[in-house]
């Protein structure tokens, strides 16, 4: 049987590979999948989820941030007011509010129905309660996805800020995190209905949504891929009743939202963890910084062809958000399949000494999410391009068969 190590780990047999490696079991795996001693590890972990969950508190006395425009879009929801922008402001401002253009396809305000009989103040603390539940969720299905323990994962998504951040500014994206997640576990099996189902959703918000239906394409999956077309179909139709029945919202969504991009890429430069948004604010032409993502794209399409289908849906999270015309540092909250992935569960990810080391780093370095964008660019957008560079070149890679009991008494013996 293998001995306890140094820092307080089982030591795994040899056969194992990298020392840190974690042995599976029915129930997962048996030790923690890094080169830290538990009572430590959860220390930490808990305490990070703590900071990360301090700064939801800011919301209410920051205006709300954002989600003033998710509440006013459950009010407005089935009328024309919802993509009119001239009758959407008129009506914050008749209701004592700054004037705000709900950007997301109007099928999405439904979403919010519920929340349109609450008071602004409650609907935010509501709205925050159930992306914390959306994010305990994301970690147990990354758990499954990433064969992890279930509380490492858990903690991993609590302690990961931009998770709980994205709750104290009013937005959503824990939730696509979630439905990558449920897509990239239902691939893993492949359940592909389910993976479908779970990329269509999540058109809710197109820019998050792009990649995992790349990733389908790619990968040929015609069944999953057919599955989330008719779940877009079922979102067209809902766009529909949400406008009050105006069969071009499309087009008027478009021409509201296009240019929304450049305004808000250069306003937020400090926020954005999107290559092409980064050097545009920074004064580069748009087609060099187009050109700059289409590169990246190009560079990371034979690791996303080649790999693990849940390695490389884990991985084209994180792309999708470097090359997005917008993305700020609350979604990076998609690089999360990617971290789940490092820690080695499916028997490919970092190897260790690096394994611990840059995951230790990134979750320390997440804690920052507030006092980054004063720096003028975030430390989420260097630890997004780190990440893709880091997968991209293989960079340290680990490949190694997952350890089963029966393996390692054998190697112990």
């Amino acid at each position: 049987m293998s001995k306890p190590g140094a820092n307080g780990l089982a030591a795994p047999a040899k056969a194992a590979g990298a020392p840190g490696w974690p042995i599976r079991t029915k129930s997962g795996p048996a030790q923690l999948p890094l080169r830290i001693a538990p009572r430590r590890f959860w220390l930490w972990a808990i305490g990070l989820s703590a900071m990360s969950a301090i700064v939801v508190i800011g919301g209410p006395f920051n205006a709300y941030v954002d989600f003033p425009q998710f509440w006013f879009a459950g009010k407005l929801v089935g009328t024309p007011d919802l993509l009119d922008p001239a009758r959407q402001g008129a009506w914050e401002l008749a209701h004592g509010f700054k004037p705000w253009e709900f950007l997301y396809p109007p099928g999405t305000a439904w979403l919010y129905l519920p929340l349109r009989a609450l008071p602004l103040g409650i609907a935010f603390w509501v709205n925050a309660a159930v992306i914390g539940l959306i994010g305990v969720a994301a970690g147990f299905v990354g758990a499954r996805a990433f064969d992890l323990d279930r509380r490492v994962a858990v903690v991993a998504v609590l302690a990961w800020t931009p998770a709980l951040a994205a709750a104290a500014a009013g937005q959503n994206a824990p939730l696509a995190m979630l439905l990558a997640l449920i897509a990239i576990d239902a691939l893993r099996r492949d359940r592909r209905i389910v993976a479908g189902l779970a990329v269509g959703a999540m058109l809710y918000k197109p820019t998050l949504a792009l990649p995992m239906f790349a990733l389908l394409l790619l990968r040929r999956q015609w069944t999953s891929l057919f599955v989330a077309m008719a779940v877009a179909v079922g979102w067209y139709v809902l766009g529909v009743a949400g406008s009050a029945g105006d069969w071009m919202w499309p087009k008027d969504w478009l021409s509201v939202t296009a240019p929304f991009f450049a305004a808000d890429t250069s306003q937020n430069v400090n926020k954005t963890v999107a290559l092409p948004g980064l050097l545009m604010g920074h004064g580069v032409a748009p087609v060099v910084a187009y050109g700059a993502a289409v590169a990246v794209a190009l560079a990371a399409l034979r690791r996303v062809l080649r790999s693990p289908i849940a390695e490389a849906g884990a991985a084209i999270c994180v792309i999708g958000i470097v090359v997005s015309p917008h993305s700020l540092q609350y979604e990076a909250v998609m690089m999360l399949p990617l971290l789940l992935w490092a820690a080695g569960g499916t028997g490919s990810g970092l190897a260790e000494p690096w394994r611990t080391r840059l995951l230790v780093a990134a979750f320390l370095l997440a804690q920052l999410y507030v006092p980054t964008p004063f720096l003028g660019v975030s430390v989420f957008a260097m630890m997004t391009f780190a990440a893709t560079a880091i997968w991209i070149t293989g960079w340290h890679r680990q490949e190694a068969a997952p350890l089963v009991p029966a393996e390692a008494a054998a190697g112990a013996s």
